[in-house]
């Protein structure tokens, strides 16, 4: 009888300690619900397009809560149709357009667009830099500079209140909450000579950074590392650069410190693919994604699997 006394009399206590740890279980259940649901970009929602052609290209919008549009480049001519359907979804109206440089992969849907009658949406402002037209031509361009040349002669057709150049780094563009950054004018490089080119932007919303690169190349990436400080790089988002191989190195990425990556890559790109066979190519993708392994990366957003969108 003694002992069953014993064991009746710490009842109640073994009871309250259940009592507390099933409490506590429950707060922190809610709470990782409620970090689950909190908007990432703070009711903003960003959509990486996908290419329509199997190909590569950078297609970006991003929709502010108040509904505004963000472009950046938009991709090639065979995307066009897409994109203005996507931005006809989002209200048909592009308040900021980013151009980071002049490829057909990056700007042929907007040259399309701009060359439609009627244009199928509207566009309040777009914003670049771009090199010497004969800076370009004398450089390393690939046999490309038609993308550009089709570019500038579009822009006749554009009310030059619209278009903002040149583009000074520590710029600021404001759309709604969201706060633009140009990093950088366009660097000049012999080799490469479009893709080093590339504007870095760096957009600010909802407490996040998205950081967009272009297709900038090492030389490039060495550039910007030397005209900004490791606070102006940091960025919770990244695009990869130049579609995510061959583009800036892993110095560049280690200041960044995303936790998320944009890539704007293509399955035969991300799989390092050689007449359809993976891992038999010679692209550095593996290399990258290595690379965002190593930092930590929690999400790839890859246009592989179609659009993709962050909210």
């Amino acid at each position: 009888m003694k002992t069953r006394k014993t064991i009746e009399n710490r009842n109640p206590k073994i009871w309250i300690q259940i009592i507390i740890i099933l409490a506590v279980v429950i707060v922190i259940g809610f709470a990782a619900r409620q970090a689950l649901s909190k908007p990432y970009l703070g009711g903003a929602v960003l959509t990486l397009l996908a290419p329509t052609d199997g190909g590569q290209n950078l297609s970006c919008a991003i929709q502010t809560r108040d509904g505004s549009v963000i472009m950046v480049d938009g991709g090639t001519p065979n995307d066009a149709q897409h994109l203005a359907e996507t931005i006809q979804s989002m209200g048909g109206r592009v308040s900021a357009w980013l151009i980071t440089h002049p490829h057909s992969d990056h700007i042929g849907a907007l040259t399309e667009i701009l060359n439609m009658d009627p244009m199928p949406i509207e566009i309040d402002n777009i914003y670049y830099s771009f090199l010497d037209t004969e800076y370009y031509r004398q450089g390393e361009h690939q046999g490309r500079m038609e993308n550009l040349e089709n570019l500038l002669a579009a822009f006749e057709k554009v009310d030059p209140q619209k278009l903002h150049t040149p583009l000074q780094p520590g710029q600021e563009i404001q759309v709604d909450e969201i706060t633009i950054h140009v990093l950088n004018e366009p660097f000049a490089c012999p080799q490469n000579t479009f893709n080093n080119s590339s504007v870095a932007y760096r957009l600010d919303v909802g407490g996040k950074r998205i950081l967009f690169l272009g297709d900038m190349g090492w030389q490039a990436g060495e550039n910007l590392m030397q005209v900004c400080t490791p606070e102006d790089l940091k960025a919770d988002v990244v695009q990869m650069s130049h579609h995510g191989q061959d583009g800036v190195e892993y110095d560049v990425y280690q200041t960044i410190a995303p936790e998320i990556c944009l890539w704007p890559t293509p399955e035969w790109l991300w799989y390092n693919e050689r007449d359809g066979v993976r891992e038999a190519g010679s692209y550095k993708t593996p290399i990258v994604q290595g690379w965002m392994r190593s930092l930590g990366v929690k999400r790839n957003l890859c246009v592989k699997d179609g659009d993709q969108v962050l909210r």
